[in-house]
């Protein structure tokens, strides 16, 4: 009778022993999260900015009223170009070309008849129909030389190049291009000679100096 009461009490304590382990599991578990949890509270955020911004502010009891337009095509170089879709695979600038807002840099391609041209001048006139820009009366005598020349056979057929060059090679060398943009007229100057340095060679045994 003893045995069986030996074995009841054996069983017992093995299951009081086995809830407390369990019970203290459960405990270090929840121990566990809360510590984890608090953790992550208290870690601070990562990857923060702090952004500065300024803006303008006009003070005075008379600010501006006017202002030069911007931006200023005659100004600006570098401006961003703007497209417009004309078709599917078309598109087309909003921009102005540097062809037009500065009349010399327009593209010419030009066919100058040999019947009807024979000068330099007749060449230049030739060459400047329909651009906006007219040619100088010439009244100085090396003008009039230059115009009078007779125009090379090279000269006969021009570009595509632009208007500035296209002058330039017709005249030659030896003259600079100028324009008055408020007559958008050109004229030509004879460069300035003066300025051409020479180099002579000596002979060392001879002792004498001969130019070249």
């Amino acid at each position: 009778m003893h045995f069986p009461l030996r074995l009841f009490s054996g069983c017992m304590a093995a299951l009081m022993l086995s809830g407390c382990a369990s019970h203290q599991h459960t405990i270090m578990e929840e121990d566990t999260s809360v510590d984890a949890a608090a953790s992550l509270a208290i870690t601070p955020q990562k990857n923060t900015e702090f952004v500065r911004r300024e803006h303008q502010v006009i003070t005075g009891p008379n600010p501006p009223k006017t202002d030069v337009v911007d931006p200023d095509v005659y100004q600006e170089e570098l401006i961003p170009v703007e497209v417009l879709r004309t078709g599917r695979y078309q598109l087309v600038t909003t921009r102005a070309p540097i062809g037009q807002r500065y009349l010399l840099e327009q593209t010419i391609h030009v066919h100058i008849p040999p019947s009807v041209v024979t000068t330099v001048g007749d060449g230049i006139r030739y060459t400047l129909n329909n651009t906006g820009i007219s040619l100088c009366a010439g009244h100085e005598n090396n003008q009039r030389l230059l115009f009078n020349s007779p125009l090379p056979a090279t000269h006969y057929q021009l570009g595509p190049m632009s208007l500035r060059e296209a002058l330039q090679v017709l005249a030659g060398e030896a003259w600079e291009l100028e324009i008055d943009p408020v007559r958008r007229e050109v004229c030509y100057q004879q460069r300035d000679i003066r300025t051409v340095e020479t180099w002579g060679l000596v002979n060392n045994a001879a002792g004498e100096r001969g130019d070249q």
